[in-house]
């Protein structure tokens, strides 16, 4: 029997059962369907994380502290501005600058705003720009040479101002931003217990207030990653002056300690990937600890294979139940159809070809699910996205895509329904191949 021949025979026989052959390539698709939303949404999350990971410099960027060795070993060099000075002429580095932020209490017409200013470089927030890593929501960034320019998320900007009023009311405004530094009197910060009176605890405070003039309202380009929360930025000459005597956290503000010199992380950026790692070793033979996105990404990468895998085994289970309907049909098709099969093979029909028409109706059964469960599969996906975007929007951070229905995703999906309707097919097609010709016409 001929191949067209084959399926011709094959769609005729299962028209004759439309409503059996519906339900059963329905089971295949809700199987299918499960399986490849969830992938997916497993995909997209992945796709997002790296995305950000290269949209933020991650992949291409080490992050340098001062050594861990303690005191007894050699002394620990300093992370200064002559050590930030000398990581720029490594071969394969592009920048370096110093990590800085301050706390303190953002000031406009009564409302208040307790956030750190941090501290960017002009180029680096231009970059991020138009990258579509940010985007500019109102005003402009700030450029090289300006010090007292402030740019705040939008997020930021709505605390300070009711829900009536536009954040973009706010460029052009003068603002003022209070920094709670210590005073760098030792001897105050040292005092403990009945030695340290009220007196001490108000004299290691030496508030300092910064006027800004807010040029730009900024949001997130819509990753997982989003680091643009309650950001308030500044360049980075405006905010290094003020670190040395900044306090560290809320403890080190009871405490009286503040930063003191040297800077507690540097970033450095590499031409590309395969910067970092050489990069990365020249840092660490200096003395000071580097570590980069590249120690923890196989395992991240490894994190989301087992999450996708996982999510395939839940949607796997509804296959499971669509493989033991199409054994059902199948085995109920050869029960029926005995007489039919004697015919066939009084007519000279062998075993195989037997077989193989039993095996392409399983075949045709898998198809038409698979079609159906990649169409609902991205339905669910995207009834999905809609409705985690509506939570995130509800608490105030940016729409994301967690859907990445790619074309390996639909040809994995046909493939797979098609070799578990066809692993189903074998055992009714091998009971439909031993039918005995003389027996099954026998009552014909």
């Amino acid at each position: 029997m001929i191949f067209r021949d084959q399926f011709r025979y094959a769609f005729s026989n299962l028209r004759k059962t439309r409503l059996r052959t519906a339900l059963t390539a329905a089971g295949v698709a809700i199987g299918i369907g499960a399986m490849t939303s969830m992938v997916s949404v497993g995909a997209g999350t992945q796709r997002n994380v790296l995305t950000a990971f290269n949209e933020q410099f991650l992949l291409t960027s080490v992050m340098v502290r001062p050594s861990e060795r303690d005191s007894a070993e050699a002394e620990r060099p300093a992370l200064d501005s002559a050590a930030i000075a000398a990581f720029r002429d490594l071969p394969g580095v592009r920048a370096a600058y110093p990590v800085v932020a301050v706390p303190g209490l953002l000031l406009d017409q009564g409302n208040r705003l307790f956030r750190n200013l941090e501290g960017m470089p002009a180029w680096l927030l231009g970059e991020q720009i138009e990258r579509g890593r940010v985007e500019l929501v109102a005003g402009r960034a700030y450029r090289e040479g300006e010090t007292n320019a402030l740019v705040l998320s939008e997020r930021a900007a709505g605390r300070l101002l009711s829900d009536s009023v536009s954040p973009d009311t706010l460029v052009g405004r003068t603002v003022s931003f209070m920094v709670a530094q210590g005073s760098g009197d030792s001897e105050d910060a040292a005092r403990t217990g009945p030695e340290r009176g009220p007196a001490d605890f108000i004299r290691q405070f030496a508030p300092t207030t910064l006027e800004l003039t807010v040029v730009g309202i900024v949001k997130g380009g819509g990753t997982l990653a989003d680091f643009v929360g309650l950001s308030l930025w500044v360049p980075l000459a405006t905010v290094e002056p003020l670190y040395a005597r900044a306090f560290q956290d809320l403890e080190s503000i009871l405490t009286g300690e503040v930063q003191g010199d040297g800077y507690a992380m540097v970033q450095v950026l590499t031409d590309g990937v395969m910067a970092v790692r050489p990069t990365q070793d020249s840092l660490e033979a200096r003395g000071f600890t580097a570590q980069s996105i590249l120690d923890e990404i196989k395992e991240v990468r490894r994190a989301f294979v087992i999450m996708n895998g996982l999510l395939a085994m839940i949607g796997g289970v509804s296959l499971t139940v669509a493989a033991m309907m199409i054994v059902n049909t199948l085995v109920m098709a050869v029960l029926e159809r005995t007489n039919e099969i004697g015919l066939l093979k009084s007519m000279g029909a062998t075993d195989a070809d037997v077989m193989r028409l039993f095996l392409t109706e399983a075949g045709v059964i898998g198809i038409l699910g698979g079609v159906g469960g990649l169409v609902l599969g991205y339905a669910v996906a995207r009834i999905t996205n809609a409705i985690a975007n509506f939570q995130f929007q509800r608490v105030g951070e940016v729409s994301i895509d967690l859907v990445a229905f790619s074309f390996w995703i639909i040809v994995g999906g046909l493939g797979f329904a098609l070799f578990v309707s066809l692993v189903a097919g074998v055992y009714p097609a091998r009971r439909a191949a031993r039918v005995d010709p003389v027996v099954a016409l026998r009552h014909f």
